[in-house]
């Protein structure tokens, strides 16, 4: 009879074991995604703010002669970026897993556009290194601004496509309204910021060479008349 008795404050002590259990693995699978996230935070600071900093050792020397020490200065940079996108693309590929388990009928359309972010970024961040820093180095000696016509289009849609996809990336990451937000939604606002991007990037390059082109010509015409 005593036994008896004991039963239900045994089964009682065991479920709360059970619970204290259950609830300590819920605690360690939460910290375990918080440190995904964080360390995913900290590489797409890290390749934004070097993404930056290199948009802003451009123009700062946009009417520069392109020296070695600058070629330089962007291998180092780009060497950096692509280490900030492999902790991207691995954490990124954990919290999917964690989130989804890889069914792919649980990917929400913002998380399948900031995987499509993810590639062109990737596609980008090659075309730097296969096109632009080749590019720099044939111009060596020559300010960017000054380099043939479609090679300074095409370099600055790189730049511009970077510019895109990392301020794309933190709006996709920090806003609530597009967490749920369908196709109809974030396809056109993604084409219409591309659109924008492309077109504001390419017509102030334009302007700041001619701009450059016109003070050249002053420089000229003032040496000519001095003699």
């Amino acid at each position: 009879m005593p036994c008896d008795r004991d039963a239900p404050i045994t089964t009682l002590a065991l479920h709360l074991v059970s619970s204290t259990r259950v609830r300590g693995t819920e605690v360690l699978d939460q910290i375990y995604i918080d440190i995904l996230r964080s360390a995913h935070l900290i590489c797409f600071a890290a390749g934004m703010g070097t993404a930056l900093y290199y948009d802003f050792v451009t123009i700062r020397s946009i009417n520069d002669p392109i020296s070695g020490r600058y070629i330089d200065t962007v291998e180092r940079l780009h060497d950096w970026i692509s280490w900030a996108f492999i902790g991207l693309w691995v954490t990124g590929i954990a919290l999917i897993y964690v989130r989804t388990s890889f069914d792919l009928d649980a990917f929400s359309p913002k998380l399948w556009e900031k995987v499509g972010v993810m590639v062109l970024m990737t596609l980008n961040a090659r075309l730097i290194g296969s096109f632009v820093l080749p590019m720099l180095k044939r111009n060596l000696g020559r300010a960017v601004i000054d380099m043939p016509l479609r090679e300074l289009i095409l370099s600055s849609q790189v730049a511009i496509t970077s510019i895109f996809c990392w301020t794309t990336g933190l709006v996709l990451g920090s806003s609530l309204y597009l967490k749920t937000a369908p196709w109809g939604i974030l396809l056109p606002l993604a084409v219409g910021w591309f659109a924008l991007c492309t077109l504001g990037g390419q017509v102030v390059v334009q302007l700041i060479r001619r701009r450059a082109r016109a003070g050249t010509e002053v420089q000229l015409q003032m040496a000519f008349d001095y003699r």
